[in-house]
């Protein structure tokens, strides 16, 4: 049975194989603020990971994303928990990759669906740790 919190760490370790993938050693964090650690030489990043499995009610063009933290009183990301934000794209099995400075400002994300092609992953990552 699918359901938020599944969902949820199904995208946490497509994103974590994604980071493996790329070369970096990678990490399901046991501890709470962060659901990724990511290693490469003496650089880490804490990643938050936030998956979506459909696009935006009647348009099909755009995911979008809570990117804030809690059920009731939601919280906008910020540096102080996660350095990275991955943006899992369930349905193309796809993850593109945010410096939390580029979505703190707001309670949600939204990206084309058109973001997410061969490459993707690594262009942003390597866009999102520039910002570091």
């Amino acid at each position: 049975m699918r359901n938020e919190s599944t969902i949820g760490q199904a995208g946490e370790h497509l994103a974590a194989a994604v980071l493996i993938d790329l070369g970096l050693q990678t990490m399901v964090s046991p501890t709470q603020g962060c659901d990724l650690l990511a290693y490469c030489g003496r650089r880490f990043w804490r990643i938050e990971v936030k998956t979506t499995t459909r696009t935006e009610s009647g348009n099909g063009k755009i995911y979008r994303w809570a990117t804030s933290k809690g059920s009731k009183n939601k919280v906008k990301l910020d540096g102080q928990e996660c350095d990275i934000v991955a943006l899992v794209a369930w349905p193309q099995r796809r993850v593109f990759f945010r410096h939390v400075d580029k979505v703190r400002r707001t309670l949600s994300t939204r990206l084309s669906v058109n973001r997410f092609i061969d490459g993707c992953e690594k262009a942003s990552w390597m866009e999102a740790i520039s910002w570091t």
